[in-house]
């Protein structure tokens, strides 16, 4: 089965790109998100988000409901037989947190993984024409953090950030351990000078580590080597608004780094000169990327975005990004050199009642969720062993969404993955034809919100929870006792 025959093929940006990842709210706003820019967010369990977020149409007034769900347990995991990501993968084992495991009953057209998929290492992958797994097993490695935002690995450790100003320094292999870590045992763990910290990326060659922090109504990027944290570099200042506090980082495939901006206000979107709603790839000096398209501001490599959340890189290494919308709408798009994804001009399709739609003018995405609401955060291309049928598929934590999507991006007359029922196909005239992308729920409301997902060195995926930032729902059992958390996952080891 292919896309339609009016699809063409587009010329990628891969020759020319590389790599990034981030969130936010506005107007009354968000497909839901919370813009995590206000330290009204003291990260308490039940703090009220004082109506900076819309988090659905009917959002709790902040009470986290965390009374009466304390003893609840995040941990559902069976020890697998075989780690090695090399035998077929079984059903499900997904169950209430806190409780027995119990046999997933959705989506079980899609538990039996075929591993045959993967391809030889060194090979190019071939897009996934099977459905994803959705059925996984899941751990806390780290508990009792305060919102935590973005997770980056070095070769032998990691470095956490949360919302609330911490910078945590982890032992990899302590890490990935499976021993439970309190966020309160942190010897690594160091107040930040910033009211916010975002997103975290590490050199993928030199040793620094890069860190957006907020402060003073205002986002910068800064690096600093870890054996001397105290001596920071700033490579980018004066990302201003409320929804930059969103901003993620994220090294490329050719070593340039992607930052992500996000504006509360619409004009800013409109002008390539200004940082607000665009997408940044600098050297990692913060100068230009000479592969920009030369716009008036030359580190800006595509404009018109409204929350962009996450940048991931598929195999071939076009970029793809996701952007959270106003009230639905949020966006999944493919990065072209000074493309205007169209906001506040454009944010939908031809029947659209508020936005004019995509077109010649305004890039289209690859997905439009319309009036559904994931609010995207962190992305990630998966390329690991952990859940073989999930490599090659984009990954994205959704917030107001409380599910994990895996999503395959089929090139045109490539076979479609069956879409099942939990899966969404978004193949309208009006997206972007270089991909037909199928979305597939997993963890939809076991972990409540999700800000972020990544793959450990190992290819283990982990998740972050958002649970303590003030938009959960007063009918919803979250925050747990162990919340926020770090949740290692992996295929289910029994039917």
């Amino acid at each position: 089965m292919t896309r339609r025959s009016r699809r063409r093929v587009l010329a990628t940006a891969g020759s020319l790109v590389l790599a990034g990842c981030t969130f936010s709210r506005s107007d009354g706003d968000e497909s839901g998100e919370d813009t995590g820019e206000t330290p009204e967010v003291t990260d308490t369990p039940t703090g009220s988000p004082e109506g900076n977020d819309t988090d659905e149409s009917n959002a709790s007034d902040g009470n986290g409901s965390d009374e009466g769900s304390a003893t609840d347990d995040l941990e559902t995991e069976t020890e697998p037989t075989d780690e090695s990501g090399t035998d077929t993968e079984t059903g499900s084992t997904d169950g209430e947190a806190g409780g027995e495991p119990e046999t997933e009953t959705n989506g079980t057209e899609a538990d039996g993984e075929d591993d045959g998929d993967d391809g030889e290492d060194g090979d190019d992958p071939e897009p996934p024409t099977d459905a994803p797994a959705l059925s996984v097993d899941r751990k806390p490695l780290v508990t009792g953090l305060e919102v935590p935002w973005d997770l980056a690995f070095a070769r032998e450790e990691a470095f956490l950030t949360e919302r609330g100003g911490h910078l945590t320094r982890i032992d990899t292999e302590r890490l990935l351990s499976g021993e439970p870590i309190d966020a309160a045992d942190f010897e690594g763990r160091r107040e930040w000078p910033a009211e916010s910290l975002l997103g975290v990326a590490v050199h993928p060659e030199e040793r620094w580590v890069y860190v957006a922090a907020h402060a003073d109504g205002e986002t910068r990027v800064e690096r600093f080597d870890p054996d001397t944290p105290g001596d920071r570099e700033p490579i980018l200042e004066g990302i201003v608004g409320d929804h930059t506090i969103g901003t993620g980082l994220a090294f490329g495939p050719g070593g340039d780094l992607w930052v992500t901006a996000g504006t509360a206000e619409r004009d800013p979107a409109r002008d390539p000169s200004t940082l607000g709603g665009t997408i940044l790839r600098l050297r990692p000096d913060g100068t230009p990327s000479p592969a920009n398209p030369g716009l008036a501001d030359p580190r800006v490599f595509s404009y018109g975005h409204r929350n962009p959340q996450g940048v991931g890189f598929l195999p071939d290494g076009t970029p793809v990004a996701t952007d959270h919308g106003p009230e639905g709408r949020d966006e999944i798009r493919r990065l072209r050199p000074g493309d205007d994804a169209g906001w506040p001009v454009a944010r939908g399709g031809p029947d659209d009642p508020e936005y004019e739609a995509y077109g010649e003018e305004y890039a289209p995405p690859l997905v439009n969720t319309g009036e559904e609401t994931w609010a995207p955060g962190g992305c990630t291309v998966y390329d690991g062993g952990a859940i073989p049928s999930w490599r090659g598929r984009l990954l994205v934590a959704t917030l107001s969404g409380r599910h994990l999507d895996v999503v395959t991006l089929t090139p045109p007359g490539a076979d479609l993955p069956p879409v099942g029922d939990r899966g969404r196909r978004f193949d309208a005239d009006w997206l972007d034809d270089a991909y037909t992308a199928t979305a597939h729920r997993v963890l939809e409301d076991e972990l409540g919100r999700l800000r972020g997902v990544v793959a450990a060195p190992d290819g283990t995926p982990l998740v972050l929870t958002s649970n303590r930032d003030g938009m959960t729902r007063a009918d919803e059992p979250f925050p747990r006792e162990r919340d926020d958390a770090v949740v290692r996952l992996r295929r289910s080891s029994r039917q």
